[in-house]
């Protein structure tokens, strides 16, 4: 059965910019990806997913925590898919190749994220997220 249980990463900035208007989050490369999300049901792909797309970023990253059931309660489908590409940087088909990816089409609503866990880095490379791997 697919988890339950979602998570997905984003700067810190874009976060709280989001929370602070109350309007839904959405990554800044949501129209390149095809109106979605990325998401995951297993927070240890998300350390992968940083180290591979998200180094050269500056700032904290915040990985947030939601369900399937509140998104869907929230009128928002999740589509199980394989890794696709963030924005114009392609997946890396030898790590993410069998993965099978929640893709949430649409953003996600500030009142469906139950928990946010802290990204911690080590200069620019992601070691792990707090309180969950």
């Amino acid at each position: 059965a697919p988890p339950e249980v979602l998570y997905h990463m984003c700067p810190v900035v874009d976060w709280s910019a989001a929370k602070s208007s109350g309007v839904a989050y959405f990554p800044k490369t949501f129209f390149d990806d095809e109106y979605l999300t990325h998401a995951t049901g297993v927070p240890s792909r998300l350390i992968d997913t940083a180290n591979h797309y998200y180094q050269d970023s500056v700032g904290d990253w915040v990985c947030l925590q939601f369900t399937r059931s509140g998104l869907r309660k929230a009128g928002i489908y999740v589509r199980d898919e394989h890794a696709t590409g963030v924005g114009e940087k392609r997946t890396d088909e030898e790590l993410m190749g069998r993965w099978v990816c929640p893709h949430v089409i649409g953003g996600i609503p500030i009142h469906v994220v139950e928990k946010e866990h802290r990204m911690i880095r080590d200069g620019k490379k992601y070691c792990s997220i707090e309180n969950v791997c």
